[in-house]
């Protein structure tokens, strides 16, 4: 029934929050190691597809579920070459899934 509704304004500011944080570390990435550099732009495009989602709450907060999980999973794996930036876009992307006033746009009980 939710299903239509709009994500709320606090969910897209989690959101947005995350996707700043991800261009900050792919920014800075660029600047540390110009030979890595599409590795921070590659992470950095993925934290984009929750924006791609957000006229379905339900959906956007399981995408920024699944998205936070798996940068945060690449962010501890890729801690060598600096992808540690990361972690701070994917807790937001895991925390905005789980933000929101109704029970429909979260992922979980």
């Amino acid at each position: 029934m939710e299903e239509g509704r709009r994500a709320s304004a606090r969910q897209r500011a989690w959101i947005v929050a995350g996707i700043v944080a991800a261009g900050l570390a792919a920014a800075l990435g660029l600047v540390i190691g110009p030979l890595l550099g599409g590795l921070f732009v590659g992470t950095a495009l993925v934290t984009l597809l929750p924006l791609s989602m957000r006229d379905s709450p339900r959906i956007c907060a399981w995408t920024c579920l699944v998205t936070g999980l798996g940068l945060l999973v690449w962010a501890l794996i890729g801690a060598v070459i600096g992808m540690f930036l990361f972690i701070p876009a994917a807790l937001i992307l895991v925390i905005g899934a789980f933000v929101g006033p109704g029970a429909g746009s979260r992922p979980g009980p």
